[in-house]
């Protein structure tokens, strides 16, 4: 599977050898991260909700020691659902954290912010969130031909 994203041109991507798909808004020192997961197992899997992405969103910003939660929602995207969770830390005035996923395969966003975002920043940042999708590696060919 492939990432599909949707940056806007005040954004690019940044290297990032040995870790996640990393994005940056220009004039900015705050990333945009994104891994993801595909299922390849034959088990049917339980179902996720918009409520089951949120509070996994919660439980990872906890589970990372970030205890100061601003705000969680979650609901329908592009992909299927989506869950997040806004937190700040002595270290980072905003973290926010999303899971989106399709029913199958799962999509983890993160944007963290060393200083105090732009509220155009956050738009952003949540607009590329709802953009996030998984397709296949190779666009598919046609089925029919030109003479």
């Amino acid at each position: 599977m492939r990432l599909k994203i949707q940056l806007p041109t005040t954004w690019a991507q940044r290297s990032n050898p040995d870790g996640p798909a990393t994005f940056c808004r220009k004039g900015s020192t705050s990333a945009f991260q994104v891994s993801w997961a595909e299922y390849r197992g034959g088990k049917p899997l339980p179902q996720i909700t918009a409520d089951s992405l949120k509070q996994m969103a919660t439980d990872f910003g906890q589970k990372k020691g970030l205890r100061l939660m601003a705000e969680s929602s979650g609901g329908p995207c592009r992909f299927g659902s989506f869950g997040t969770a806004v937190f700040h830390s002595a270290q980072h005035p905003r973290i926010q954290v999303w899971f989106i996923c399709d029913g199958r395969e799962h999509i983890m966003a993160t944007h963290i912010c060393d200083r105090e975002p732009e509220s155009s920043e956050v738009a952003e940042a949540q607009q590329i969130a709802s953009s996030l999708a998984l397709g296949p590696e190779q666009p598919a060919k046609p089925k029919w031909k030109f003479w």
